[in-house]
């Protein structure tokens, strides 16, 4: 994983039935897929594109959901993701979906990389999924 320097969009490229989002392709980019390794990162179709992208350049993708509280907010699920990382492959990053963004965080709960940090984080989480080497 790409973890000191690593390169995403400055800006959304948006296309007539997909796109490629700042915030995506920032998660993807730190964990090691270069932007030249996709075209987009959600369709109309499938909103979870990304999925795909990481698992044809190598990683394991899985969901976590399960495991955080219902309702859980960004800021209080960072308990759980400690816990629930106990169990994962070391070097395991976690993808957290919130409404209309993609934001990731790494086995201790921290941020690592948000295009729209927040001091005291509610935002609802919609998905939750590990990432790791496969």
């Amino acid at each position: 994983m790409n973890e000191n320097n690593y390169q995403g969009l400055t800006s959304h490229i948006k296309r007539k039935k997909s796109s490629k989002t700042v915030c995506v392709s920032n998660v993807l980019a730190y964990i090691g897929v270069p932007l030249e390794a996709y075209q987009v990162t959600s369709t109309k179709k499938n909103v979870r594109a990304y999925q795909g992208v990481l698992r044809r350049n190598g990683f394991a993708v899985r969901s976590r959901k399960s495991s955080i509280p219902k309702n859980a907010s960004v800021g209080k699920s960072r308990a759980s993701i400690v816990k629930i990382a106990k169990g994962d492959p070391a070097g395991t990053h976690y993808m957290v979906m919130v409404r209309g963004h993609l934001l990731l965080l790494n086995g201790k709960g921290e941020t690592i990389v948000d295009t729209d940090p927040r001091v005291r984080d509610g935002r609802k989480i919609i998905d939750i999924h590990a990432v790791w080497p496969a």
